[in-house]
């Protein structure tokens, strides 16, 4: 089985675990490739994002449904389970055997451009600063279990406001160029 077959065996098991986070994983990979065009991207780089993208909530299938569609507040527990995502996606791509780099794009995903992130990592490649913005923008745009989405107005101000600090400039300029 190749890797394109097997990364859409996962979302398939990603779908039966939480349609609405397999629906956000399918969108997410289109605005990435989008993005990464807008970019100048190869045409190599291109398929690892989309890859990359199209896996980066993969490690929410570690996470019971119930905490993932909850409604309510998170108690603290809860909170750090769901944190706990990016590391769970990390390990089972790499025991999967996808490269390094979707592994490592697929941990990093919440990391800021500021090093504020989970990890408060300070160093991310381009992949990872693409799809932190655009999943942000995703999750801002469409209503979740928990919130409401924004209008676009409202996200538009939130990506030009954190240009520079979550994000990227370079890539927030590409998000509101594809994307609005």
């Amino acid at each position: 089985m190749n890797e394109r077959e097997k990364t859409e065996q996962l979302l398939k098991r990603l779908e039966k675990h939480s349609r609405w986070t397999y629906e956000h994983s399918i969108r997410v990979s289109g605005y990435a490739v989008d993005v990464g065009r807008c970019l100048g991207m190869e045409p190599q780089d291109l398929k690892l994002l989309w890859t990359a993208a199209r896996l980066h909530d993969i490690g929410k299938m570690a996470i019971p449904a119930d905490i993932l569609d909850k409604t309510g507040s998170l108690t603290e527990e809860e909170y750090q389970s769901i944190r706990c995502h990016t590391i769970y996606g990390y390990l089972f791509l790499k025991s999967l055997g996808y490269p390094q780099i979707i592994c490592e794009t697929v941990k990093d995903h919440h990391e800021r451009y500021d090093g504020r992130g989970y990890g408060a990592k300070k160093e991310i490649g381009m992949p990872t600063k693409i799809i932190c913005a655009v999943d942000s923008y995703d999750a801002m745009k469409f209503t979740r279990p928990y919130k409401k989405g924004l209008t676009d107005e409202e996200i538009y101000q939130e990506i030009e406001e954190n240009s520079g600090k979550q994000f990227d400039p370079k890539v927030c300029f590409a998000v509101l160029r594809t994307l609005f």
